[in-house]
């Protein structure tokens, strides 16, 4: 039997419900980034061999939706935020490493964006500014990944009406759909901000951040929590891995 876990919801030691998967969350694999969910690739392909070895094995992201059905094992769900191009050249060679795959949560307006901007002008972006074009990630989702959608144009949903709320989701499940032919389970929040009410249609799950709690998805399938892997702090990591395990054996 697992003991309590009293931690912040901020803590990314605390992981997801007894039974459910962890869920880890990363914006870039690249050195030049710095962000608390942002690894230089050496760290990426340390973390995924240590969440592997130590928590269990990756989630088939095609099998994530309404109705999804836990692993009777602990496991791991990677997502990525946003549709970033390092997710293409630098994450996915140590994603196919390791033979994961993800879901992949992208700003629809900015990919659009990059699939009309010439080659040129994407190679001058600085990484946080250079995302991927459709027919990227369409690359990234003929390799397995899961495209799915994180908004339109990236805006906090608490700060919109419920209607404009709305549209932004739609908008990005649409566009997903249309570029994809797949229509996407799965959403995430911008930020972690999760406005009420929740503007996820009934055919889709949503995911938050370390801002939600954690609590088995058949009770709050529109507000998943996810944790991440601390920048420079690796040497905690197996033992963060550890207890991410531990946690969801909860009181089983």
């Amino acid at each position: 039997m697992g003991r309590p876990v009293t931690r912040a919801l901020s803590d990314p030691g605390l992981g997801s419900a007894p039974g459910w998967p962890l869920v880890l969350y990363f914006h870039h694999v690249n050195p030049l980034v710095e962000h608390y969910t942002a690894l230089r690739p050496d760290d990426f392909r340390r973390g995924l061999e240590t969440v592997l070895e130590r928590v269990g094995p990756a989630v088939d992201p095609g099998t994530v939706g309404p109705g999804f059905q836990p692993p009777d094992e602990p496991s791991v769900l990677v997502t990525f935020d946003d549709g970033y191009r390092d997710t293409l050249t630098l994450a996915a060679p140590a994603l196919a490493e390791f033979d994961v795959r993800v879901l992949l949560f992208c700003t629809t307006g900015r990919l659009d964006r990059a699939s009309t901007t010439n080659p040129a002008d994407r190679a001058a972006l600085p990484p946080r500014e250079s995302y991927l074009t459709w027919p990227e990630a369409r690359r990234l989702a003929a390799a397995g990944h899961v495209l799915s959608a994180h908004t339109h144009t990236h805006r906090k949903l608490t700060e919109l009406d419920p209607a404009t709320a709305r549209r932004e989701v739609d908008d990005s499940l649409r566009r997903v759909a249309e570029q994809t032919g797949r229509t996407p389970r799965t959403f995430a929040y911008p930020y972690g901000l999760v406005p009420t009410p929740h503007p996820v249609p009934p055919t889709a799950v949503g995911f938050g951040t370390v801002k939600s709690a954690p609590e088995p998805w058949s009770q709050h399938p529109h507000d998943i929590r996810r944790t991440y892997l601390p920048v420079g702090d690796t040497d905690r990591w197996p033992a963060l891995a550890s207890e991410w395990r531990e946690q969801w054996f909860g009181s089983r």
